[in-house]
């Protein structure tokens, strides 16, 4: 009730020509952004194709959540982290690479590391964007419109035998 007293207290000392102005000005900036926005917002989707685990990962500073080793079968990996928004023509992907118990005792260290990506191909209809962490740090990145990665058939080869 104090904002809308404020509001209407202020409002009366602007011209109404002025606040007609200010209003189509603020509708038309509104229209404009959400016709031609290159942003593009949906879930993150990770996929871990190597023999460590990721403690964390971030693209564009959204996080993804963690991933198991080899758990980049179609519908496994981390789960899915929502709702994220994504701007420009390219993203950065960051990671943590873990340790298992195993590699603790080998003495192995938990390595970040990041890269910058172009942003793949979308149709409006994607919900998905699916991280691929491949070895020698490469990542690989698919926009879907459902939660099955598309790159299931080019990866398959990578968890096969690996199934946790």
């Amino acid at each position: 009730m104090l904002v809308r007293w404020a509001i209407g207290r202020y409002m009366r000392l602007i011209p109404v020509w002025l606040q007609v102005l200010l209003g189509s000005m603020i509708t038309a900036w509104l229209a404009w952004s959400m016709l031609f926005s290159t942003s593009k917002s949906g879930s993150l989707m990770g996929h871990n194709l190597t023999e460590r685990p990721i403690g964390s990962f971030w693209v564009d500073g959204n996080w993804g959540g963690n991933l198991s080793a080899y758990s980049g079968g179609l519908y496994t990996g981390g789960g899915t982290t929502c709702c994220w928004s994504f701007q420009g023509d390219t993203v950065e992907v960051v990671w943590i690479l873990s340790r298992t118990g195993d590699q603790k005792r080998q003495g192995i260290e938990e390595e970040r590391h990041s890269i910058i990506l172009p942003m793949p191909e979308h149709d409006p209809e994607d919900q998905y964007l699916h991280v691929h962490f491949l070895s020698d740090n490469k990542v690989d990145l698919a926009w879907s419109e459902h939660i099955g990665s598309p790159k299931f058939e080019q990866y398959h080869s990578y968890v096969v035998g690996h199934d946790d």
